[in-house]
């Protein structure tokens, strides 16, 4: 009886802190919108929780063989916007832009921009 109160307990003890992990690393999510409008790539970061748009880092790259090309970073305001000024645009060339991690606030990126 004992050694099965004992079994018991060990498995509730285990279930209990299962449980309290998730909750604990709790992440979210967010989007990278990124469209082209002369003289600069803006964009904005959108999120369920507010506190992830805000003053996070934007990163914009051109893709190319071999590691892709840093152009330029901006700070999203706290409406989640952001914009990098270009100078002159590869045609044929492809772009996006990264959000860095902040906090419990993942990492994301914007789909590709291709010129044509």
């Amino acid at each position: 009886m004992l050694a099965r109160f004992s079994a018991l307990l060990a498995i509730a003890t285990v279930a209990v802190a299962l449980s309290a992990g998730p909750a604990a690393a709790a992440s979210y999510g967010t989007t990278v919108v990124v469209s082209l409008k002369t003289p600069a790539f803006h964009g904005k970061l959108k999120s369920s929780r507010s506190s992830c748009v805000g003053d996070r880092t934007v990163k914009l790259f051109r893709k190319k063989a071999g590691p892709d090309r840093l152009l330029g970073t901006d700070r999203s305001n706290s409406k989640g916007k952001w914009s990098v000024p270009i100078g002159k645009l590869q045609s044929g060339a492809s772009y996006y832009a990264k959000a860095t991690a902040k906090g419990s606030c993942r990492a994301a990126k914007s789909r590709v921009l291709s010129i044509g």
